[in-house]
This record gives C-alpha cells, structure tokens and sequence, in this order.
C-alpha cells in the first residue's frame, strides 16, 4: 500500500522575534492592571536593548509622572538594559534571576543601578499570577 500522508505539518519555523514578542506581550497586556502598583514600587523609566530581536529596542515607563506604557523605539530612561534575546525570554518567564543574570554578566545595565534592582517586580507581572496548587 502507498505511505499514508502526515496528520499534521511540521510546524512552523520560528522567526527572528520568535524569542521577545511572548515577554513583551505579556508585559504589555499587564501593565493597564499592574501599572499603577509598579509606578510606586519602580518609579522611574526603563529601556530595553534585545540584542539578535527583530525588535531590539523597548521603552518601558514607570515614573510616577506619567502613564504605565510599554512602547517599541529607543528613549532616554533612568536605566537600560542590554540583554540577548533568548535571555530577555529566560528572564520574562521567571527562569532567571535579574539579579544573578546581572552577577553573571548576561544582563548589562547602564543608568541608576537601584532601579535594576527592581527588575524582578516588573517580570512578575509578565508572568502572571501563579496558581499555589
């Protein structure tokens, strides 16, 4: 008898931005909710340089001034942040620590340093509330 033909296709290759539009989607979705809470905790502007993105650049703004806006494009902030595109999603998706990314090397910051320190609360809400089952 003939071969039977697949049941599916193969999936599709991934594109070059395959790796930062799930983090800054999410980021983006959550920031009318969690905006106003991380303008208090943040306080301050952050941008964002995805090496290998088709993307690369991103302009987060939490000062206490504005309004909570994730937009594409570059922007004087208070803080920038290098970092490739595989890990932009490893940090988005909580599997790594901005902290040990930053000791590590893998995440290059320019601008006030205390405000990097603050990176974890805004990933957070990329993520998500967690279910405690």
């Amino acid at each position: 008898p003939p071969p039977l033909p697949p049941l599916l296709p193969p999936p599709p290759p991934p594109s070059p931005s395959a790796g930062t539009s799930p983090p800054s989607a999410a980021l983006g979705a959550a920031l009318p909710a969690a905006g106003a809470k991380l303008q208090q905790s943040v306080g301050g502007t952050i941008a964002f340089n995805v090496t290998g993105a088709a993307e690369p650049e991103w302009f987060l703004d939490l000062s206490k001034s504005g309004n909570p806006s994730l937009t594409k494009g570059k922007k004087k902030a208070d803080l920038t942040v290098t970092i490739s595109d595989k890990d932009f999603v490893k940090l988005a998706m909580g599997k790594m620590n901005p902290q040990q990314a930053f000791m590590k090397g893998v995440v290059k910051v320019k601008g006030k340093i205390a405000l990097a320190m603050k990176l974890q609360k805004v990933f957070d809400i990329a993520k998500g509330p967690r279910s405690k089952l």
